[in-house]
């Protein structure tokens, strides 16, 4: 039996965000999270530190990303110049080993002073 009070009436039709409490924990959570983000903004004008970038800030990132660039490629180039003189020293080793076995046919009781066999 419903109750024809005014009161109770109001109560049916009103809504509060109480009744939600997800909604109030989300609320919450957004607001709490706005007032870090003042905090941390209001701590970094303090110690002087720009929030946005500028100008200045994206030509300084961009020059150290083409200088950390250029030294990897400066090194890739190095490290391929020692490969290439790795390789012809191991092609001298070869080809020394080959004359030093010829010679060896033509004189078997030559040694030579100071050869690792």
């Amino acid at each position: 039996m419903p109750s024809s009070s005014p009161q109770s009436a109001q109560d049916c039709t009103h809504v509060s965000i109480n009744d939600f409490p997800e909604v109030h924990i989300q609320i919450s959570n957004i607001e709490n999270t706005e007032r870090k983000r003042e905090k941390q903004t209001y701590m970094m004008a303090l110690d002087g530190i720009d929030v946005e970038d500028d100008e200045q800030d994206t030509i300084f990132t961009k020059l150290s990303i083409d200088s950390v660039y250029s030294s990897y490629l400066a090194a890739r180039t190095r490290v391929r110049q020692y490969t290439q003189l790795l390789l012809l020293l191991k092609h001298e080793e070869d080809a020394w080993a080959q004359r030093v076995t010829k010679a060896s046919c033509l004189m078997p009781e030559y040694k030579p002073v100071g050869w690792v066999a």
